[in-house]
Protein backbone atom coordinates (compact mmCIF):
# COMPACT_ATOMS: atom_id res chain seq x y z
CA UNK A 1 0.00 0.00 0.00
CA UNK A 2 1.03 3.31 -0.98
CA UNK A 3 1.09 6.66 1.07
CA UNK A 4 -1.01 9.59 -0.57
CA UNK A 5 2.04 11.67 1.55
CA UNK A 6 4.68 10.05 -0.56
CA UNK A 7 2.68 11.71 -3.88
CA UNK A 8 2.05 15.01 -2.21
CA UNK A 9 5.17 15.47 -1.18
CA UNK A 10 6.50 14.72 -5.08
CA UNK A 11 4.29 17.12 -6.14
CA UNK A 12 6.10 19.27 -4.07
CA UNK A 13 9.53 18.98 -5.05
CA UNK A 14 10.43 16.72 -2.53
CA UNK A 15 12.43 12.99 -3.09
CA UNK A 16 10.76 10.18 -3.68
CA UNK A 17 10.25 6.82 -4.97
CA UNK A 18 8.13 7.87 -7.93
CA UNK A 19 8.45 10.57 -10.34
CA UNK A 20 5.92 12.74 -11.91
CA UNK A 21 5.74 11.99 -16.08
CA UNK A 22 3.28 14.22 -17.09
CA UNK A 23 1.01 16.93 -15.48
CA UNK A 24 -1.81 19.07 -17.28
CA UNK A 25 -3.48 22.54 -15.50
CA UNK A 26 -6.70 23.81 -16.15
CA UNK A 27 -7.42 27.06 -14.40
CA UNK A 28 -11.06 29.45 -14.15
CA UNK A 29 -11.79 32.81 -12.26
CA UNK A 30 -14.72 34.10 -11.41
CA UNK A 31 -16.68 36.56 -9.18
CA UNK A 32 -18.49 35.77 -5.80
CA UNK A 33 -19.78 38.52 -4.59
CA UNK A 34 -17.23 40.86 -5.88
CA UNK A 35 -14.32 39.27 -4.94
CA UNK A 36 -12.25 37.34 -7.58
CA UNK A 37 -12.00 33.75 -7.06
CA UNK A 38 -9.20 31.30 -8.62
CA UNK A 39 -9.31 27.72 -8.88
CA UNK A 40 -6.07 25.45 -10.56
CA UNK A 41 -6.89 22.17 -11.04
CA UNK A 42 -3.80 20.02 -11.97
CA UNK A 43 -3.41 16.13 -12.70
CA UNK A 44 -0.33 14.35 -12.42
CA UNK A 45 0.41 10.91 -14.17
CA UNK A 46 3.50 9.35 -12.27
CA UNK A 47 6.21 6.58 -13.68
CA UNK A 48 4.31 3.95 -11.60
CA UNK A 49 0.92 4.53 -12.98
CA UNK A 50 -0.85 6.36 -10.68
CA UNK A 51 -3.43 9.65 -11.30
CA UNK A 52 -3.45 12.42 -8.93
CA UNK A 53 -5.55 15.42 -8.61
CA UNK A 54 -4.71 18.30 -7.05
CA UNK A 55 -7.56 21.55 -6.83
CA UNK A 56 -6.37 24.61 -5.31
CA UNK A 57 -9.36 27.30 -4.67
CA UNK A 58 -8.57 30.25 -3.29
CA UNK A 59 -10.29 33.85 -2.92
CA UNK A 60 -9.25 37.73 -2.97
CA UNK A 61 -10.76 38.46 -0.14
CA UNK A 62 -8.90 40.46 2.33
CA UNK A 63 -7.71 38.85 5.04
CA UNK A 64 -5.60 39.12 8.16
CA UNK A 65 -4.58 35.87 9.03
CA UNK A 66 -1.13 34.81 8.58
CA UNK A 67 -1.94 32.10 6.36
CA UNK A 68 -5.08 32.64 4.56
CA UNK A 69 -8.32 30.30 3.76
CA UNK A 70 -7.82 28.32 0.55
CA UNK A 71 -9.00 25.03 0.00
CA UNK A 72 -6.77 22.14 -1.46
CA UNK A 73 -7.40 18.74 -2.03
CA UNK A 74 -6.10 15.63 -3.29
CA UNK A 75 -7.64 12.77 -5.00
CA UNK A 76 -6.62 9.21 -6.33
CA UNK A 77 -7.93 9.17 -9.87
CA UNK A 78 -6.25 6.12 -10.98
CA UNK A 79 -4.38 3.26 -9.59
CA UNK A 80 -1.57 1.38 -11.27
CA UNK A 81 -2.45 -2.67 -10.33
CA UNK A 82 1.15 -2.55 -7.92
CA UNK A 83 -0.08 0.36 -6.30
CA UNK A 84 -2.85 0.64 -4.35
CA UNK A 85 -2.99 4.71 -2.71
CA UNK A 86 -4.12 5.83 0.54
CA UNK A 87 -6.02 7.56 1.88
CA UNK A 88 -7.74 7.94 -1.63
CA UNK A 89 -8.19 11.54 -0.79
CA UNK A 90 -7.19 14.44 1.94
CA UNK A 91 -8.46 18.20 1.99
CA UNK A 92 -6.97 21.35 3.48
CA UNK A 93 -8.41 24.53 4.67
CA UNK A 94 -5.43 26.30 4.05
CA UNK A 95 -1.01 25.75 2.80
CA UNK A 96 -0.17 25.96 6.46
CA UNK A 97 -2.32 22.99 7.41
CA UNK A 98 -0.68 20.99 4.21
CA UNK A 99 2.62 22.34 4.93
CA UNK A 100 2.37 20.76 8.30
CA UNK A 101 0.41 17.33 7.31
CA UNK A 102 3.27 16.71 4.58
CA UNK A 103 6.20 17.78 7.11
CA UNK A 104 4.93 15.54 10.02
CA UNK A 105 4.03 12.40 7.56
CA UNK A 106 7.78 12.58 6.09
CA UNK A 107 9.31 13.38 8.97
Amino acid sequence: MDRLVTYVGVIHGLPGPVSIVEQSVARERWLDQGFEVQRECTDYRFDNGVHLRRVVEQDQFPSELACAECWISYEVIGHAPCCQVSPAGKSFDNACREAFWLKYHLA
